[in-house]
């Protein structure tokens, strides 16, 4: 398993809102306390076992996602911009959505620190060495300054937030006018995209057997979407423009656009 290559802390601390945080190995740390370390250590022994098994299902399954939407929403193409990818996980995003991933100010912004299992260093080498802001932060209080960033991004992870009615407040706050927010994930029951590879039973029993054994929970979802109206209206209450929502094989992607 590998960290990031962490960028200095002292290169962006001008585009913050908050002094109040430790830096921990280069993340900039705002949630640190002992009950939050306490749940994340116990998460953090799942999620190195979780990971030997997320890693082939994301080359299967969420890459070819990625691809898709990047090539549909045409938001891959992105130069000079700040990227905000909230409950970014590994980071890995930025090199599977991302055409030029070198020419963006990618910050990572996780309330868990995730590393990078080898298989993801072999199939995206420029991980390690791609400089990212990473921010130990909850997606519902971004701790960036009003109207600074270009993109912001929520991949597979807006089912995770505990109110993601607040982090599109936040979003929007954080957006310079004319900014996008990309949301993309699941719906309820969602089918693998690999399922034609495995045939679906096998993979799910491969995968349901070595949760069971490793101690990984099941399902993490805070939240289990229907469809995508309330996320748009939610959206749209806020004071977002949709400029693209599709819904394909269970899965979904939305952009919205800041538009004052």
């Amino acid at each position: 398993m590998f960290s990031q290559n962490r960028r200095p802390v002292s290169e962006f601390t001008h585009l913050l809102n908050n002094t109040d945080y430790q830096i921990i190995d280069g993340v900039v740390d705002f949630i640190s306390n002992e009950s939050v370390e306490s749940h994340w250590e116990k998460q953090n022994e799942k999620f190195l076992n979780y990971d030997r098994s997320l890693t082939p299902f994301t080359f299967l399954n969420s890459i070819p996602i990625d691809r898709y939407i990047a090539e549909k929403s045409g938001l891959h193409k992105l130069k000079d911009a700040v990227v905000l990818d909230v409950g970014g996980g590994t980071g890995h995003f930025r090199c599977s959505f991302f055409m030029y991933p070198e020419e963006i100010s990618y910050y990572l912004l996780d309330p868990n620190i995730r590393l990078l299992h080898d298989q993801f260093i072999r199939m995206y080498p420029a991980l390690l060495d791609l400089p990212i802001g990473h921010i130990r932060c909850f997606a519902e209080k971004l701790p960036f300054k009003d109207s600074m960033a270009d993109l912001i991004v929520s991949s597979s992870a807006i089912d995770h937030y505990v109110d993601y009615k607040k982090f599109i407040a936040e979003s929007i706050r954080c957006l310079k006018p004319g900014g996008k927010i990309l949301i993309s994930s699941h719906l309820k029951n969602a089918t693998s995209a690999s399922s034609s590879i495995f045939n679906g039973f096998t993979e799910n029993l491969s995968r349901l057997i070595f949760r069971l054994r490793s101690r990984v929970a099941i399902n993490d979802h805070v939240h289990e979407f229907e469809s995508i109206d309330s996320i748009c209206s939610a959206l749209e209450e806020a004071g977002f423009e949709i400029l693209q929502q599709e819904t394909f094989k269970q899965y979904f992607f939305i952009v919205g656009k800041k538009v004052s």
